[in-house]
């Protein structure tokens, strides 16, 4: 058979590029055959422009014969580009090697977003309850805190029994019953309050015993329990290694004012207006050294004085209570003023 074929005539011997074409045929329908590059397509489709044809044009065409997904590309390309827009895209600059690499540098350089990342919004609208819970938890904390201060616990301990006229800062306005304590002593009946920031106080003292903002409380404390010469050698200490505060001030008066009152002494009253003066003139819009400083000019007999510093007080004081104290104050002083005048001028 092989002989046969061999000795045949000239006339039937096939040319090679049929006899590439017969191999390329008897693959036809064999989907293992590699598919030709989509360029070596392409360049079939150029021959309807004029371009010269593949070298392996009839290879190409046995392969498309056999290839449903070949001819299928191929009739793609021969829809979506004609001649003319065949010739038009190759003169595009963005077919070029060098531009279609920058294209590729440039795209590598710019950041993307990560996909399905919820947008910023979703987090703050998820974390909302947990932010308020946080919130309110920290107020609450803070609250508490601020409540079980030394200084709040004072001031709940004088509005809860008031010794004297005297306000002390962030306390209540509350009845004057001093009948229920003793001078410098205990009468058994101290006020829980008192007594915890008592121990607050001293326990702060013992980490630091020079700290001063300690040591006033600490005074302010004895002036409470009426412990006035300890609270007086505290206070004019601090006074003189500086800064003298309004708030040390205050607290000094205090002192030697219900000192003077208890020891019935004139210099120890005058002391206490004089610290009030100098209180005044660093914090002058402040409600507690107004209200102290008129008390202690009507002590002094300095009625008029008195009367403009009531006035004063009126206008800074917000607290309806202690308004009233002092609406109250000042027209007792105007009613001491009109009797003086009227006693004067039944004599004249």
């Amino acid at each position: 058979m092989q002989g046969g074929l061999a000795g045949s005539d000239s006339s039937n011997a096939q040319p090679a590029g049929q006899g590439a074409l017969q191999d390329e045929l008897s693959l036809r329908g064999n989907t293992a055959t590699a598919c030709p590059d989509p360029e070596e397509l392409a360049q079939l489709l150029a021959e309807e422009s004029g371009a010269p044809p593949p070298a392996n044009r009839d290879v190409l065409l046995a392969h498309l014969a056999g290839c449903g997904r070949c001819a299928g590309h191929l009739r793609t390309l021969a829809a979506d580009v004609t001649g003319e827009e065949a010739a038009m895209l190759a003169g595009l600059s963005c077919q070029t090697e060098a531009m279609q690499r920058s294209l590729a540098e440039r795209l590598a350089q710019t950041p993307h977003a990560a996909v399905g990342k919820p947008p910023i919004w979703t987090y703050l609208w998820l974390g909302a309850p947990l932010a308020a819970s946080l919130l309110i938890a920290i107020g609450i904390s803070t609250w508490w805190q601020a409540s079980r201060s030394p200084e709040h616990l004072l001031a709940e301990a004088y509005t809860q029994s008031r010794l004297f006229e005297l306000r002390m800062p962030g306390a209540g306005s509350a009845p004057v019953s001093p009948a229920l304590h003793l001078r410098g002593g205990s009468a058994g009946r101290e006020s829980s309050k008192l007594l915890e920031a008592r121990a607050r106080i001293e326990r702060k003292l013992e980490a630091s015993p020079e700290d001063a903002h300690w040591l006033q409380l600490e005074a302010r404390s004895d002036l409470l329990e009426e412990k006035f010469d300890p609270a007086i050698a505290i206070l004019d200490r601090l006074a003189a290694l500086g800064p003298a505060t309004s708030s040390l001030l205050l607290d000094d008066a205090s002192a030697y004012f219900e000192r003077g009152v208890a020891t019935g002494s004139e210099e120890d009253r005058a002391r206490a207006l004089d610290a009030l003066r100098r209180a005044d003139e660093l914090s002058p819009s402040d409600p507690v050294i107004l209200f102290n400083e008129a008390v202690a000019m009507e002590d002094r007999g300095q009625l008029i004085n008195a009367v403009e510093t009531w006035n004063r007080y009126l206008r800074f004081e917000s607290n309806a209570a202690w308004q009233a104290e002092g609406r109250q104050r000042l027209e007792a002083v105007e009613q001491k003023l009109n009797q003086l005048k009227s006693r004067e001028g039944q004599k004249n």
